[in-house]
């Protein structure tokens, strides 16, 4: 399953572990805005996530890579483009980007993954800033469960925005792919080789983000050169939707970065 919007230079979008590509899409695209007339977005769903059905020969996060790369080469060929992944997403991106670091002109990682596993690494414990209770107590048990588990901002708008962005179903067919096929691991420890990336880049990390933390991606600065990495108070991991002016922001941001970078 995928959607590719507009013409011009693409742009791709990677989401998370066990959600779909409605994690960006409706955000991106909610963005106005004349750069909308230069850019080609391209969103999909990660095998066994979303409407996109696993095959039992994907075993780990090289399988998903080898799965990318021949998704992108057939629908933009060899351009280069830019490159935007969320959570799990990131780290499936900072995997792309060791092998085809001059095809990619920027970067952008939205609360991503360091270490692979469940809640690794430097992860802060849960702490909820805002909530309306009577609203809360309205919901569905599951629905209620489901929003309590990530979301720092426990109100109608966030739930109207939660429940529009971060779809968890999943296919028949997908059952039991993420607990018992998929190792989320690269075969190699991506974070001990050695990379210098020179392109402008984006790194938005969620201060109360129970999930990846935000300590260990500040490790990054090492080989992102470029990089402007920002730490958001009031921001869990759906940061994109708890801090949505200032997502919005940073992403035009970076857009305009890899504008300039391309007549340097």
């Amino acid at each position: 399953m995928y959607k590719v919007i507009g013409h011009g230079k693409p742009i791709v979008f990677i989401h998370g572990w066990s959600v779909n590509h409605k994690l960006w899409l409706n955000k991106i695209e909610s963005i106005n805005g004349t750069w909308k007339e230069n850019y080609l977005r391209i969103y999909f769903d990660l095998p066994g996530m979303g409407k996109s059905i696993a095959s039992k020969s994907i075993k780990n996060s090289d399988d998903i890579k080898r799965t990318i790369e021949e998704f992108l080469l057939e629908t933009i060929g060899h351009k280069h483009y830019l490159l935007a992944g969320n959570s799990y997403g990131g780290y499936l991106s900072r995997g792309l980007l060791l092998d085809h670091i001059n095809e990619i002109d920027g970067l952008f990682l939205l609360c991503p993954l360091v270490i692979p596993g469940y809640r690794k690494g430097r992860v802060v414990p849960k702490i909820v800033l805002e909530k309306d209770p009577q609203f809360f107590d309205t919901l569905e048990s599951q629905d209620r469960n489901e929003f309590d588990y990530l979301s720092i901002i426990q109100t109608k708008e966030m739930w109207e925005h939660y429940s529009n962005d971060i779809d968890l179903s999943i296919l028949p067919e997908n059952i039991g792919f993420l607990e018992k096929q998929l190792d989320g691991s690269f075969s190699q420890d991506i974070n001990s080789i050695e990379l210098h990336y020179d392109k402008p880049s984006l790194i938005l990390l969620g201060r109360q983000d129970t999930e990846v933390g935000f300590e260990d991606q500040y490790d990054l600065y090492k080989s992102f050169t470029r990089a402007t990495i920002m730490t958001l108070d009031k921001a869990g991991h759906n940061l994109q939707i708890e801090r949505n002016c200032l997502f919005r922001a940073a992403f035009l941001d970076w857009l305009e970065r890899t504008r300039s970078n391309q007549c340097e």
